[in-house]
C-alpha cells in the first residue's frame, strides 16, 4: 500500500553481521509500504556480511562499503548522503521492523501533508533471544511542537523507530560522528530544534538484546556518551530546564559509575562536576557507597537486612 508519500530511504549501518543481517533485511523487504531505497553501509566487515547482502537480488538494495572502519554514525551519514528518498528511516543490522512499521508512520505524515519538519517514532518490543522472551518497551513519550525541553531532561527515542526527512537531517548538519553512545538522543535533540514529533504508542520494531550487544558490553562507552551529550547541551539544559535538572543529570552519571564499579571515575567526575546547590543528601549517600565499594541499590538492601536482623534479635522469644 503506497500513499504518495514519496520514496523512503532505509539506512542500515552494518559491521560483522553475517548471521543476523538476513532477518533485518527481510523485515525491510516485507514492509507493506514498498517504495523503498535500501542502503546498507558496511563499515569494513571482516566476515561474510557483504556477500550475504549481495546475495539478495532485490534491485532496491544497495551495498556501500566504507574505505575504512569509521563507526555507525559515519556509516549512517554516508547512507543519508547517498539516499534517493525524501524520507529517511534507520534500522540497526541486528534488529527488525514490524511489517506495517513504515506504512503506519507514513499515515501520520499524510495527515501532516508530508511536512518535512515532522519526525515520527514509536515504541518497540525488547527481544531476549537466549530466553525467547519479548517484552513491550514503552519509550518515554516525546510528542508535540516543542519537545526540546523534554529531550534535554531525558533520552528518547531510538534510531530503529525514527522516520525523518532528508531535509531535516541536512538542516542539522547530519549526525555527530564523535558521540561515543546514545547517538539517537543527540540526533533527536538536534532535530527537536526544528521539528514536530509524533510518537506512535504501539511497538513497530523489535530490539534484540543479544548478550554481545556492543553498547551494553562496553560500559565505559556508555557513560562517555552520556557525558559527551550532557556537556554538549549543558547551556541549554541549565537555561531552559534549570540548575536542578542539570544536577539531576550529574547525579545519574555518578550512580552509573558506582553501578559499573568505576570507583576512580566516580571521584574524577565529582571533581570535574561539583554539585553545589541541590541533592546534598544524595551526594552524601553516594559517597558512602563509594567508600564502601558497593552499588547504591545494594546499600539500601544491606541496611534493610541489618534492620530486620536487629529487629529479630531484639524481639521477645516465643515460648
Amino acid at each position: 500500500m503506497n500513499m504518495h508519500g514519496g520514496k523512503i530511504s532505509v539506512v542500515i549501518p552494518v559491521y560483522n553481521r553475517e548471521k543476523r543481517i538476513r532477518y533485518c533485511l527481510d523485515s525491510v523487504l516485507n514492509q507493506t509500504y514498498s517504495t523503498l531505497d535500501i542502503i546498507v553501509v558496511d563499515d569494513c566487515s571482516t566476515d561474510k556480511t557483504v556477500q550475504v547482502i549481495k546475495s539478495y537480488s532485490d534491485p532496491r538494495i544497495r551495498c556501500i562499503v566504507l574505505d575504512k572502519n569509521s563507526g555507525a554514525q559515519a556509516a549512517r551519514n554516508r547512507g543519508i548522503k547517498e539516499a534517493k528518498g525524501e524520507w529517511i528511516a534507520f534500522l540497526d543490522s541486528d534488529d527488525e521492523w514490524m511489517p506495517e512499521k513504515l506504512e503506519k508512520q507514513i499515515m501520520i505524515l499524510k495527515k501532516e501533508n508530508f511536512n518535512p519538519w515532522v519526525v515520527v517514532h514509536s515504541n518497540c518490543l525488547r527481544y531476549y533471544p537466549s530466553k525467547g522472551e519479548k517484552k513491550l518497551w514503552k519509550l518515554r513519550e516525546i510528542e508535540g511542537d516543542n519537545v526540546y525541553p523534554l529531550l534535554l531532561k531525558n533520552s528518547s527515542p531510538m534510531f530503529q523507530g525514527l522516520l525523518v526527512s532528508k531535509m531535516a537531517l541536512e538542516k542539522i548538519g547530519y549526525l555527530d560522528e564523535n558521540v561515543p553512545s546514545f547517538q539517537e538522543w543527540d540526533t533527536s535533540l538536534q532535530l527537536a530544534k526544528y521539528c514536530k514529533f509524533f510518537h506512535i504508542k504501539e511497538p513497530l520494531f523489535i530490539y534484540y538484546r543479544h548478550e554481545d550487544k556492543a553498547i551494553f558490553r562496553n560500559k565505559k562507552t556508555n557513560i562517555e556518551g552520556q557525558e559527551y551529550i550532557l556537556h554538549k547541551f549543558e547551556n541549554d539544559i541549565k537555561n531552559i530546564c534549570g540548575e536542578k535538572v542539570w544536577e539531576r543529570h550529574l547525579i545519574g552519571q555518578l550512580k552509573n559509575r558506582l553501578n559499573y564499579k568505576f570507583w576512580n571515575e566516580f571521584d574524577e567526575f565529582l571533581i570535574r562536576n561539583p554539585i553545589i546547590n541541590n541533592y546534598k543528601y544524595k551526594i552524601f549517600y553516594l559517597k558512602i557507597c563509594r567508600f564502601l565499594h558497593i552499588k547504591p541499590s545494594n546499600l539500601i538492601e544491606r541496611i534493610v537486612k541489618f534492620m530486620v536482623k536487629k529487629a529479630l534479635l531484639l524481639s521477645p522469644s516465643r515460648s
